[in-house]
């Protein structure tokens, strides 16, 4: 594509400016460049200098200016945000892009009860600022990358040198070469194109939009990606026990700390296999209960026409509608509508005999516990996950679970972030 090619957008411009024996011919977009900066440090200055070799001294002077030598290079450099100047047959790209940015906000996914409360920019640049802020060491290194072919969103690689594994830096600058993404918008389209397997339930990579959090995986030599558009950062490579740690953490006492990631984990078990092993208890192996706690159970099933599968899959649907709903609701009427909607129904649900009292309890323990785990996307993982444990429990009862259990630490330890193995608590390099 040429620069004559763009004059079909209405909100590109070509503007010929003249003074005396000199002439100079500005391209640009509209939407994409600061037109006070235009007028008023290029256009201005062109007729405050004597001559074109000291204008061509002063576009010199500017921070980002480059001298382009291919047409095309010029036309990216103007979707970039770029004034292309012309002037006796050379082109020069002078960066003068508009930023409209948002101010700085709470975080919104990731809340603590002490710590900072603010979150990164959709702006790279602002982010990269308030990241150097919080870690000022010299050994912080900042690469900028191009990635997408329609977007060539900008992505910045940041990780300090001194504690970062080389191996790791290496293996993922062969990955980068490799990219081929025609939109590129966000981290979680970032984490899609770097993992190996398209398949796999877990997250390979950590997103977040917290500062401190980014700077303590700095601390700890992970690679951090800043996406141009999005304020979420992505880090890697991760461990499974990094999706179970919250920034409150490291502020609470050390026992209090200790205390809290174990009932995430008890968490974990909670909302993983309680599902699976309550349906392989009431199909195949009731005597495992005490007796009172059998006959409880039992009366509460009496007039439920269903298996005990279908019951527990028929609830766990209804939960995931739930909240669903409560993402796509407007912000202030999903908490109330959801939470009215979860009582109506599994009231209406036991009255009507299509589930157990007992299985109320046990739905909102499953729906309880999941949201105990600090990040979301391994929230996503585990809802994956329940369902074939329960079609496990459901053919194999309890030997079914366990088979299940097994195979998903097996799994787990096969997996790779960057190289490096995903369940590094319980294996070395």
């Amino acid at each position: 594509m040429k620069l004559k090619d763009l004059i079909k957008n209405d909100d590109f411009i070509q503007r010929e400016v003249r003074k005396e024996n000199s002439e100079i011919t500005l391209y640009y977009f509209k939407s994409l460049c600061d037109e006070k900066k235009i007028n008023d440090h290029v256009i201005s200055s062109f007729y405050h200098t004597n001559g074109d070799m000291e204008f061509e001294e002063y576009i010199m002077s500017f921070e980002e200016w480059s001298l382009i030598e291919e047409e095309k290079t010029a036309v990216e450099k103007i979707f970039n945000g770029c004034i292309i100047i012309l002037q006796e047959h050379k082109l020069y790209a002078v960066n003068l892009a508009k930023f409209e940015t948002r101010a700085l906000s709470e975080t919104t996914d990731e809340s603590v009860l002490q710590g900072p409360k603010d979150s990164l920019s959709e702006k790279v640049g602002i982010s990269l600022n308030i990241i150097r802020n919080r870690y000022r060491k010299e050994t912080l290194v900042a690469k900028n990358k191009k990635l997408g072919n329609n977007t060539k969103t900008k992505v910045i690689l940041l990780y300090d040198d001194n504690l970062c594994d080389h191996q790791v830096l290496s293996y993922l600058n062969s990955k980068l070469k490799d990219v081929e993404v025609d939109l590129l918008q966000s981290a979680g389209q970032l984490q899609k194109v770097l993992m190996d397997s398209k398949w796999c339930p877990f997250p390979l990579f950590l997103t977040t939009e917290r500062p401190d959090r980014v700077v303590t995986n700095l601390s700890q030599g992970k690679i951090i990606f800043l996406i141009e558009g999005s304020s979420w950062a992505l880090l890697g490579p991760t461990r499974f026990y990094d999706f179970f740690k919250s920034m409150d953490d490291p502020v609470e006492l050390p026992v209090v700390g200790k205390f809290l990631i174990s009932i995430r984990y008890i968490a974990l078990m909670t909302t993983l296999f309680l599902p699976a092993f309550y349906v392989a208890v009431i199909s195949y192996s009731p005597e495992i209960l005490k007796v009172q706690f059998a006959l409880l159970i039992a009366g509460s099933r009496i007039s439920v026409p269903f298996p005990s599968y279908s019951e527990v899959i028929f609830m766990m649907l209804i939960v995931e509608f739930l909240g669903e709903a409560s993402i796509r609701l407007p912000r202030n009427i999903s908490s109330s509508a959801t939470t009215v909607g979860g009582l109506i129904l599994g009231q209406a649900a036991s009255q009507a005999g299509l589930i157990g009292n007992v299985m109320i309890v046990v739905i909102a323990a499953v729906a309880l516990s999941i949201f105990v785990i600090p990040i979301n996307a391994m929230h996503q993982a585990i809802r994956v996950i329940r369902y074939p444990l329960i079609l496990l429990g459901s053919l194999l009862g309890a030997v079914g679970v366990l088979i299940g259990a097994f195979a998903l630490i097996a799994y787990l330890c096969n997996l790779r972030s960057l190289g490096k193995p995903y369940m590094q608590l319980f294996a070395k390099n």
